[in-house]
């Protein structure tokens, strides 16, 4: 991938090292990534005044080319916003929990089926627009990268002005956020990059599909998931898949919760599911 004078970027943070202009000095962020996990660093790069938006935006950059994320890290930060990144799949599904980014940007060069399972899963545990930068030429790839939860599919080459004006337009497209509950996990931890969840520091024997689900709707902290996220979170092309699978697979969830002290999971009946919440019960149990 090439972007418009950013190889100098690119380079450093292949050595974990990226400098740019700010108001008290040269060096704007640092960081040494692990050999094999990368992305430990938010990248920050002081932005064109005369381009500097209303408020400063988070960005998570996903992918396993360090040059691909540099090369959209430079755009992005001289734009204004700031970057966290992720080399590994796992390590973006973590960071999209830790940093609540305001947009993600994904690049794997082509859309096959891993990356349409990725973008599934991101969407379905954020609302944050979800932006592919890939290879276009095949229809079918970018209808399905777009019917599993992206707001836009980026062609490559990618031009740097382009994907800024993008990267806004899906911001403007994006509805307000109805999360409005803050629920009592009542000991649930759910840890994305060990693909592991607790109950009082007791491990769940989830299947991953059962994880997957349980990872949406802990994300949400009491707020109703609807069923088509759900579906989603838990298998890729759900249209393979019908809401009475998913009952069974939410139930066998409740269940596990429950034995272990747990309040478990509520449904409301033609929206979704949510984690019940020890003060306040509201549904039915799923």
């Amino acid at each position: 991938m090439v972007l418009l004078d950013n190889g100098l970027v690119a380079r450093r943070l292949r050595d974990g090292t990226v400098t740019g202009p700010s108001p008290g000095g040269n060096q704007t962020a640092t960081g040494t990534p692990p050999a094999t996990e990368f992305g430990a660093a938010t990248v920050g790069v002081m932005p064109d005044s005369r381009r500097l938006p209303p408020a400063r935006l988070r960005a998570l950059v996903a992918a396993p080319d360090p040059a691909d994320v540099g090369s959209i890290a430079s755009a992005l930060g001289a734009a204004g916003h700031e970057i966290v990144t992720a080399y590994r799949i796992e390590t973006a599904l973590a960071r999209l929990v830790d940093e609540t980014p305001d947009y993600l940007v994904v690049s794997f060069g082509a859309i096959d089926p891993d990356l349409i399972t990725f973008i599934a899963r991101l969407h379905a545990r954020s609302d944050a627009p979800i932006l592919v930068v890939a290879d276009t030429r095949d229809e079918e790839c970018v209808v399905a990268a777009l019917d599993a939860g992206a707001a836009d599919v980026v062609p490559l080459p990618v031009r740097q002005l382009e994907l800024v004006a993008r990267v806004n337009a899906a911001l403007r497209r994006r509805p307000p956020s109805t999360t409005g509950i803050e629920a009592n996990l009542d000991g649930l931890t759910v840890d994305g990059g060990r693909h592991e969840a607790t109950v009082a520091g007791r491990r769940l024997a989830l299947t991953p599909t059962e994880f997957e689900l349980l990872a949406v709707i802990a994300a949400r902290r009491g707020e109703i998931v609807d069923h088509w996220k759900l579906l989603r979170a838990g298998w890729a092309d759900h249209r393979d898949v019908d809401l009475e699978t998913l009952r069974t697979h939410l139930n066998h969830l409740n269940q596990k919760l429950v034995a272990e002290g747990h309040p478990g999971l509520r449904n409301v009946r033609g929206r979704g599911y949510g984690l019940r919440i020890a003060a306040g019960d509201m549904g039915d149990r799923g």
